[in-house]
């Protein structure tokens, strides 16, 4: 198990429920970069392997803690998520049943105030088990959510270890990256329809921060630049196969959002394929033309989706 955190204030929560676990078959390596003493010590008390690193980007994270890793299947946790007591037993049970090379449970969205934001996990009754051969598997997989939340994930050291130059060039986007590896190496994925992990959504996240229009803006300015040169990697490993027509969707909606977000002087505009790509993401024009009023609007159109997704506003 490997765990990569950057935020001190959550790591106590999503270790305590990695120590709560119902099965003891499983080691855990926790990446962090910054020094804790409780925590630290707390490592050394139950041995876990506390990897204190340098690194910048989530992926390197990832890998340097990896290398210090055992067991053929690595399952994640980030400092804001938390495990539910079944989680490992649970995986462990479908590894035994399945020769799944990737696993993904669902989750409980929950913010720190309490409200439920029940559209991040789309209903799954039965879990759905197969081997992507085509491009409208991995959207079916997607549509599950299989692609989101890298504490719901997890893959076979096989395929890490044969892509770890890859893994160490991603910035944010560690949970597309694993299921684009995964879904374009032919290996069977398992979506879990159970619910095993609890996803806290934070005021300021990895992917949002929506607390008021201004802040939303400038955090996905900054966001969607990493988060671009991310997909752009990942869509090189996948192209060609069956993950390739996802992540060249995927590709263009965050290209054209991009723009969208860039302010008054984009470096640059969409091609034309990318904005119709868009268009069939998102219910209206405004980003395919020009102008820094259309791009505004734009703007508070994904402000006003995201809070809603989380919120209900407007329901």
């Amino acid at each position: 198990m490997v765990t990569a955190y950057n935020r001190r204030e959550y790591l106590r929560y999503a270790l305590a429920s990695l120590l709560n676990q119902d099965s003891d078959h499983f080691e855990t390596v926790l990446s962090k970069n910054f020094y804790d003493r409780y925590i630290d010590d707390l490592c050394s008390e139950r041995g876990i392997r506390n990897v204190t690193t340098g690194s910048s980007g989530s992926g390197e994270r990832v890998y340097d803690a990896i290398r210090s890793a055992g067991g053929d299947f690595i399952l994640f946790l980030d400092d804001d998520d938390i495990f539910l007591r079944t989680k490992v037993s649970r995986v462990m049970e479908v590894l035994s049943a399945k020769a799944a090379g990737f696993y993904r449970n669902a989750i409980f969205p929950v913010t720190v105030d309490g409200v439920v934001a029940r559209s991040y996990q789309p209903l799954l009754p039965d879990p759905l088990y197969l081997v992507p051969r085509r491009g409208s598997d991995v959207f079916l997989l997607d549509r599950y959510n299989c692609s989101f939340n890298s504490s719901s994930m997890g893959i076979s050291r096989e395929l890490l270890d044969s892509h770890a130059s890859d893994l160490r060039k991603i910035d944010l986007a560690v949970d597309t990256f694993y299921f684009a590896v995964a879904a374009s190496s032919g290996v069977p994925i398992f979506c879990d329809g159970r619910t095993e992990s609890i996803y806290r959504i934070m005021p300021k996240s990895t992917s949002r921060d929506i607390r008021d229009f201004d802040s939303f803006v400038e955090f996905e300015r900054s966001f969607l630049r990493r988060f671009v040169r991310d997909l752009e990697r990942i869509h090189e490993i996948a192209e060609g196969s069956p993950a390739g027509p996802f992540l060249t969707r995927r590709l263009s909606l965050y290209r054209t959002l991009k723009y969208v977000f860039e302010g008054e002087r984009p470096s640059g505009s969409p091609s034309i394929m990318d904005r119709i790509m868009f268009l069939s993401q998102r219910p209206f024009p405004f980003s395919i033309l020009y102008s820094r009023a259309f791009r505004k609007a734009a703007m508070r159109y994904e402000f006003r989706m995201e809070a809603e997704k989380i919120h209900g506003r407007g329901r």
